[in-house]
């Protein structure tokens, strides 16, 4: 298709109409446990919220068995939307965003040069085709488009032998978005509905500077967000119609959230943190597991800082939604053998295998991937080195343990170590950077300090109120 006839430039903007639409129920749902973020992260929690808000109507109008259209959808968001305002509307926070001064105006400027023209060639380039790569066309778009043509989820896309290619234990919000969407055009025009990504990843961009801007400084979020932007491995058009680039989004919201909890706690938090962790389950298996690690990493943390209630508010916020979600996939799905995994590795006999294939994907990944990314690494190593401790860093056990547990996922591989590490490895540790540049980003000021002193002096507004 023509990307610039007029029917396709219709049906962007009709797309363009649904997100809009979704992003505006996100934030009536969101007014009170965002009313201390800024007006950037506000925008950001609102798409998360909204595709959320859109695809539980998406499910309702299939559970009672009608199929879903513009209007039907639009009703039952602005109805969960008004439902979710209600529930919390006790929940607003008491203390307002912090503003960051800080100079760098000239700087700032040209950072964001640099993240918009990023955003706009990752744009240009996602609706310059249809959606084309393998994991769209076999599963996340595949299930999407079925849906959408039958008017249900077919039992068939969870049992039947033939689709073992769909990957029936994948969650499914990236295909009910699809329908969703499709449903606001009246057709399904794949081209179309790609624009989704690039507004993930405005939204993440976003995110991501604004959260630094209020905790850090504006210099500090505008440098994250170009180099988040610059990360041409994951923002590029073979990634429009996977899971990943939504997945960023809901790392990076999660990532925020969980550190605002520990420096101030609250409901509002928790209730962020609730959501954060419904998108990213629902997204990937990759995001009930951050999840599930930064749990962990929360009640660690909490441990001295924090009343007991304060641990099991944030545990439960993270690890309920995750717990729920994969309750009722299970329901609705019932018990799958596992096909990616060979869970025999695990039996004694079979213990110096294990033990092999660890060594073989430990080798290939420091050996291998790792000397193909060697520049960037250095470059990381020599960041830290000239900087400092920043109210970020306790993120990086997280990152550390999940490409820990992605190690040990590649060694029991059922296709084989190497082919698990040569087809996943980059997307996987790409979906996490946008997240990780939360730490950079708040490292930059302390490189300008002389002592770890003023470097906590100048970081104190984000974190003085830990423990409360």
């Amino acid at each position: 298709m023509d990307p610039v006839t007029p029917p396709f430039l219709a049906d962007l903007c009709v797309v363009l109409a649904a997100l809009a639409a979704a992003a505006a129920a996100g934030w009536l749902a969101n007014r009170d446990i965002a009313a201390n973020l800024t007006r950037r992260e506000k925008l950001a929690w609102a798409l998360a919220t909204g595709l959320l808000l859109q695809a539980i109507a998406v499910l309702v109008l299939l559970g009672v068995g009608t199929r879903p259209n513009a209007w039907k959808i639009l009703v039952l968001e602005a109805a969960g939307a008004t439902l979710a305002t209600l529930a919390t509307k006790s929940w607003r926070p008491s203390s307002q965003p912090a503003a960051v001064g800080g100079s760098g105006r000239a700087l700032g400027a040209l950072l964001w040069f640099v993240a918009g023209a990023a955003w706009l060639v990752f744009l240009a380039g996602s609706l310059a085709d249809s959606m084309w790569s393998t994991d769209f066309l076999a599963f996340w778009g595949y299930k999407g488009q079925i849906v959408f043509l039958t008017g249900e989820i077919p039992r068939r896309l969870f049992r039947d032998p033939a689709l073992y290619f769909a990957h029936a234990e994948y969650p499914f919000l990236v295909p009910l978005t699809f329908e969703a969407l499709a449903s606001f055009l009246g057709r399904w025009n794949d081209q179309a509905l790609a624009l989704v990504y690039p507004i993930c990843s405005l939204a993440t961009l976003l995110a991501i500077s604004g959260f630094l801007a209020r905790r850090v400084s504006r210099v500090s979020g505008a440098a994250a967000a170009a180099l988040a932007s610059l990360c041409v491995f994951l923002y590029r058009p073979a990634n429009a119609g996977t899971a990943e680039i939504p997945l960023a989004l809901g790392l990076v919201l999660a990532s925020s959230a969980a550190l605002d909890f520990l420096d101030q706690g609250g409901v509002a938090n928790a209730g962020r943190l609730a959501v954060a962790s419904l998108f990213c389950a629902t997204l990937k298996q990759e995001g009930s597991l951050f999840v599930l690690v930064l749990a962990v990493m929360l009640w660690w943390r909490l441990r001295r800082v924090a009343p007991q209630k304060g641990r099991w508010l944030a545990t439960a916020s993270l690890v309920f939604p995750v717990a729920t979600h994969g309750l009722l996939m299970r329901i609705a799905r019932g018990s799958l053998p596992s096909r990616d995994f060979d869970f025999s590795l695990f039996e004694p006999s079979r213990w110096p295998e294990l033990t092999n294939r660890f060594g073989l994907v430990v080798g290939r990944i420091v050996g291998t991937q790792a000397r193909h990314a060697l520049l960037p690494i250095l470059a990381l190593a020599v960041y830290f080195l000239v900087t400092r401790k920043a109210i970020a860093d306790r993120l990086i056990p997280v990152f550390v343990t999940q490409l820990l547990v992605y190690a040990a996922a590649f060694t029991i591989s059922a296709f084989g170590p190497t082919f698990a590490i040569d087809t996943a490895l980059d997307r996987l540790t790409m979906s996490l950077f946008p997240a990780f540049t939360l730490v950079l980003g708040a490292r930059l000021p302390t490189a300008f300090t002389s002592s770890v002193g003023e470097s906590r002096t100048r970081l104190r507004p984000a974190s003085e109120t830990a423990g409360s």
